[in-house]
């Protein structure tokens, strides 16, 4: 029988950190008590999974704070990243309509407060809070755009180029600026780039290699760092 996280102290949507880009963020403050009484949220350490692939998911997922992986294994037992999250985002939506099976497992890079809804409750707050309905709608059509730019890139950039790119994208995402430099705040390795690229560790680090000592990249505290982003953007064919 398929569940949510266990029950935590509730998070109040009105005033949380991540409301300039939650969902709940699309309606006036004196709105969000409803979703803030149905929202049950839970801490999860470091490391920690929060569902497994293969495993049902009965409600929709929102990172209410930290950072959490989307990966899964293939076939052959190999791991592929899938994406990264951030504050605000949503994951699980294949329990966004009924419960489904998951085809990735979720898991937190950092500790990190998820909420979870339920299907029925999910349910009744769209009939409910129609905006909710409608950014659903923008989120899912943003993440339909951005695939089809990720597979055209597969197709078509050579595995240097869609390099070059995920360190940019990623910057964009997570990047934080400092004075080393826009600090990518995920503690990738190597193999894990590879995983997202679908190429080996051994050419990743050549080309990891060659891209630090033309000064475009360094590491900081095992942080990838952008130094000239400009330069790295040199390196990329017009979209």
């Amino acid at each position: 029988m398929a569940t949510g996280p266990p029950k935590m102290p509730r998070v109040n949507c009105a005033v949380c950190e991540a409301s300039t880009s939650c969902l709940f963020t699309h309606l006036p403050i004196a709105e969000r008590s409803p979703p803030n009484s149905l929202i049950c949220h839970h801490t999860y350490a470091k490391g920690e999974t929060i569902f497994r692939q293969g495993a049902e998911i009965s409600g929709l997922y929102l990172l209410c704070h930290g950072k959490v992986k989307l990966a899964r294994y293939t076939s052959r037992g190999q791991k592929q990243i899938v994406k990264f999250l951030k504050t605000g985002d949503l994951f699980g939506e294949s329990g966004l309509l009924e419960t489904g099976v998951a085809s990735v497992y979720a898991r937190a890079l950092e500790e990190s407060v998820v909420g979870w809804l339920s299907v029925g409750d999910f349910q009744e707050l769209l009939k409910r809070k129609p905006p909710i309905a409608l950014a659903i709608q923008r989120r899912l059509v943003q993440e339909l755009d951005e695939l089809r730019v990720r597979l055209t890139e597969r197709s078509y950039s050579g595995t240097h180029e869609r390099l070059v790119r995920l360190i940019l994208q990623l910057g964009e995402k997570y990047g934080c600026r400092g004075d080393h430099g826009l600090v990518i705040d995920l503690k990738l390795t190597q193999v894990e780039i590879a995983g997202m690229l679908g190429d080996t560790r051994e050419w990743v680090c050549k080309q990891m290699g060659a891209l630090k000592s033309r000064g475009l990249i360094a590491y900081w505290r095992n942080n990838l760092v952008i130094l000239d982003e400009a330069g790295l953007r040199q390196l990329i064919a017009p979209p």
